[in-house]
């Protein structure tokens, strides 16, 4: 395996959205309405008749892994695999886009969500000269990870997420209170 700092196999902040994309709507992500990977809200702003929030600035695509960098322990981070139509997402989050040669970003966002590395980054965050726990996109950068080959990097890549969506699946089926009350009440 070969070691690599992040900012070495992945590009930061790559694209910013400007007046001469000329959108007449944005789909907007706030840092947040993501939580460990579910987004609870995409807000559509029509720029025709409302105002861009100042922090809607950054453009995400397929595999942008969105990384909140306001206290990282609240886990405010994700990987875009469904992006709408004219996609921003707030200042707040670095924008961190794998170079597919080298690195798979599932992989990627796998190695950045471990506890671990969260703790490391919050330990850095409340080290901030700032009012508020932040990190800034070269404290990411700077990470080191230890890389397979790009096949390798799928695969493991893969078994994760399979358990992702599995534990998706079982908390969807997971009663509810209100379950177990109706349950008591026909027993009766």
């Amino acid at each position: 395996m070969e070691k690599f700092a992040i900012g070495d196999i992945c590009i930061t902040n790559e694209n910013s959205y400007t007046k001469k994309d000329e959108w007449e709507f944005v789909n907007y992500l706030d840092t947040g309405n993501i939580t460990r990977n579910s987004i609870d809200c995409i807000q559509r702003i029509d720029l025709l008749c409302e105002k861009l929030p100042s922090r809607a600035k950054r453009k995400a695509k397929y595999n942008s892994i969105v990384y909140s960098t306001v206290r990282p322990n609240q886990r405010h981070y994700g990987i875009i695999k469904e992006p709408p139509e004219n996609f921003l997402v707030s200042t707040g989050f670095t924008v961190i886009d794998a170079k597919d040669k080298v690195a798979d970003a599932d992989y990627l966002y796998y190695f950045l969500t471990q506890n671990e590395i969260v703790d490391h980054l919050q330990a850095i965050a409340e080290q901030s000269v700032s009012t508020y726990p932040s990190i800034k996109s070269s404290d990411i950068e700077e990470l080191e990870i230890e890389l397979p080959g790009i096949e390798l990097q799928k695969k493991a890549a893969g078994v994760l997420s399979a358990f992702d969506k599995k534990i998706k699946i079982n908390i969807l089926k997971l009663p509810t209170p209100f379950d177990a009350l109706n349950l008591e009440k026909s027993i009766l």
